[in-house]
């Protein structure tokens, strides 16, 4: 079977189930549960949420990656509005970057928030998380 010609990059679903499950590994990796830091477009950390652990699940035939429930941030760092989050394993290493966007469904490879307008000390709550 071919694919047909592509305008962007386009992975098999096997390439996409098998680079997923290893980042989820990554993500899981550590001691404790992977992290989810929203920053501004000055690189400002707004909120650190804490992922599931494990953080979410592949699935097994288009290998997209859904974060599990994210526990909100009961207290933001700073004031700003968020431009993205840095996915992290539980030691704080960047493991990947996404744009943030406010909303309520999902929106693969997107962080999506419950709003962009972030108070320092407000809650911050992540809606969804879909890579791939």
């Amino acid at each position: 079977h071919t694919m047909p010609a592509p305008s962007v990059a386009t992975y098999a679903a096997a390439v996409k189930v098998a680079a997923h499950t290893a980042f989820l590994a990554l993500v899981d990796g550590g001691s404790g549960a992977g992290l989810i830091r929203i920053r501004d477009s000055g690189d400002v950390l707004l909120a650190e949420c804490t992922c599931s652990d494990p953080a979410g699940t592949v699935n097994g035939t288009t290998g997209t990656l859904t974060f599990s429930a994210v526990t909100s941030d009961s207290s933001a760092n700073n004031s700003g509005t968020a431009a993205y989050g840095e996915i992290c394993d539980s030691d704080g290493d960047v493991l990947l970057s996404l744009p943030a966007q406010a909303g309520g469904t999902a929106v693969s490879g997107k962080i999506v928030l419950n709003t962009l307008t972030i108070a320092a000390g407000g809650p911050v709550a992540i809606v969804s998380v879909v890579v791939g």
